[in-house]
């Protein structure tokens, strides 16, 4: 109950509010795979990424089983650039619910899209192709340009 009350709050915009209730949700069920989601979610939005990533790395099966918690850390993951274990982090959310669509968002932007995140990834590692000497690929440029902002290849 603290961490939907919190989750409200969040979505009004009362960080200070929703950082109080989800603190004590977080200490009734320290292991509550929904509590420490909606925590890093918090953090997330407080741009405290080293914060989220430590509420979004429990210990034990919280974390293993659950497709929120795989999501935001990716998405944290490659908020810090790191963007091997954000892609990791981001196909075993959508593995764990293959229905984490980018249409399914709520307030807070691309937290809620796993397949947004991973477009954004693979932007950057053809950039990082082309960079590297690769040629254009037009049939990927497409496929990215249709999946949101153009990739922007030079």
């Amino acid at each position: 109950m603290l961490a939907n009350l919190a989750t409200i709050e969040m979505e009004q915009g009362k960080l200070e509010d929703a950082e109080k209730h989800i603190s004590a949700a977080v200490a009734q069920s320290p292991n509550d795979a929904y509590n420490l989601s909606i925590l890093g979610y918090l953090k997330f939005r407080q741009e405290k990424y080293d914060d989220a990533l430590d509420a979004l790395r429990p210990r034990g099966p919280a974390r293993s089983r659950n497709p929120e918690i795989e999501n935001y850390l990716g998405v944290t993951l490659s908020h810090k650039g790191l963007r091997t274990q954000a892609e990791t982090a981001l196909r075993k959310a959508i593995q764990l619910d293959p229905q984490l669509r980018p249409g399914a968002q709520q307030s807070g932007g691309d937290l809620h899209q796993p397949v947004a995140a991973l477009v954004e990834l693979a932007r950057w590692h053809y950039q990082k192709a082309l960079d590297a000497g690769q040629p254009h690929n037009p049939d990927l440029e497409k496929v990215l340009d249709a999946r949101g902002a153009p990739a922007n290849p030079q």
